[in-house]
């Protein structure tokens, strides 16, 4: 079922379902356009959570030792942001360049747990999260971008990747009405 932008509708919350938030991290949350973007997302994992939904942090690393504030997990820039730092039970996955499905295990930790619907929400939505949505649904899970947990590089950036992923089949929900 194909869906519009901004439409408000229910989102499945089954034991079959997972929330996967890309790259919450301090040096990739400076390329969002929109600074509210975590208040948001922290209340998306909490609705989420309260349903027993895994949820799924993803982080980008980088490979190149010499780049610190991307490839220690440990330094400010690379660490998950305090308001979503995985919890107990939660799924980590690290990925080392902007695909999150480079990272085979993903894929099969989410079969193990039974996953057929994932959730996207993150950073940014012209890289990241169209990436993880777009590989998602070549997978064989069902897709929705959830619109409201995710900042583009700018407004612009954000509502045409929204759209493209519209016209390829995937659905995007706001979450919120009347917000792309």
């Amino acid at each position: 079922m194909k869906r519009e932008i901004g439409i408000d509708v229910p989102i499945d919350l089954s034991p079959k379902t997972a929330l996967l938030e890309i790259d919450f991290q301090p040096w990739v949350i400076e390329l969002g356009h929109d600074p509210d973007v975590i208040e948001r997302a922290v209340f998306i994992r909490d609705e989420f959570r309260s349903r027993g939904a895994l949820v799924v942090c993803t982080r980008y690393l980088s490979l190149d030792a010499r780049d610190a504030m991307r490839s220690d997990p440990s330094t400010e820039g690379a660490r998950f942001h305090p308001s979503l730092s995985p919890q107990p039970g939660d799924l980590v996955a690290t990925k080392h360049d902007r695909d999150i499905w480079t990272n085979p295990d993903l894929d099969l930790q989410l079969r193990l747990n039974g996953i057929t619907h994932i959730v996207v929400i993150g950073l940014v939505t012209d890289f990241g999260v169209d990436l993880a949505a777009r590989g998602a649904k070549r997978l064989g899970y069902d897709v929705t971008v959830r619109s409201d947990g995710c900042a583009g590089t700018s407004v612009e950036a954000h509502r045409a990747t929204l759209e493209s992923l519209v016209d390829d089949g995937i659905d995007v929900d706001s979450g919120m009405p009347g917000r792309p």
